[in-house]
């Protein structure tokens, strides 16, 4: 019984280091190139959302703003005068 664990926990050891192998090698594809026609050429990163800790409302977004060098997000409630900025 000893053996049949330690083969199989062999073999499921094996089983996962070439499927890590295989997710790492796929992820490295050098033909690929991003034009207009690719889904990745138009994906923009998402900007954050804040929530208001006085009310538990969220937050409207007033753009972005530089803060010390920084490009941050500023918000404002609507139901309080609380405001915030963000690092992005």
């Amino acid at each position: 019984m000893k053996t049949t664990k330690r083969f199989a926990s062999l073999f499921l050891a094996m089983l996962m280091a070439f499927s890590l192998m295989a997710v790492t090698a796929s992820a490295c594809d050098a033909g690929h190139a991003h034009d207009e026609t690719c889904a990745e050429a138009t994906v923009q990163p998402r900007r954050p959302a804040a929530w208001c800790h006085s009310c538990g409302q969220a937050m409207i977004d007033d753009g972005i703003v530089w803060v010390d060098g920084r490009r941050c997000v500023a918000f404002h409630c609507a139901t309080c005068p609380n405001t915030a900025v963000i690092p992005w």
